[in-house]
């Protein structure tokens, strides 16, 4: 052990130069990673990984908003031709003239159902008031 010490002493900058070399290229690939603040989180520092993962997670948010907003859109325009068609329906009717005979039918019998609906709540409104006055 004396004859290696002695060659340390001997050497002595030869052997601390590269030694404190590997402690500091340990120490800088360590320690210093550079980061910066990350969009997504105020206040985090991230590494190049992590900002390249909050990046395509916010990507992929921001597709799936997209998609939203499509899909509204695509909504919006199914109600306006729906609306359209309704519309041109009534129109066609106002018209005095009849999209076809099972329309009619249809239209006259839903109108007479509902009638029959409404004259029934009446009724039941006049008998109950019939009752109380007893």
């Amino acid at each position: 052990m004396s004859k290696l010490w002695d060659l340390v002493e001997k050497n002595r900058w030869t052997v601390i130069a590269p030694l404190a070399g590997a402690v500091l290229w340990v120490f800088t690939g360590i320690a210093c990673t550079p980061t910066t603040e990350s969009p997504v989180h105020p206040g985090v520092q991230v590494t190049a990984e992590r900002l390249e993962l909050d990046y395509h997670q916010w990507l992929a948010d921001c597709n799936t908003t997209a998609k939203r907003f499509d899909f509204a859109a695509r909504d919006i325009e199914r109600q306006v031709q729906q609306w359209g068609q309704a519309e041109s329906a009534l129109m066609q009717l106002a018209s005095g003239s009849v999209a076809n005979w099972g329309g009619l039918l249809q239209l006259l019998m839903g109108s007479g159902i509902i009638g029959l609906f409404a004259d029934n709540i009446r009724k039941n409104g006049v008998i109950g008031g019939l009752k109380r006055n007893k």
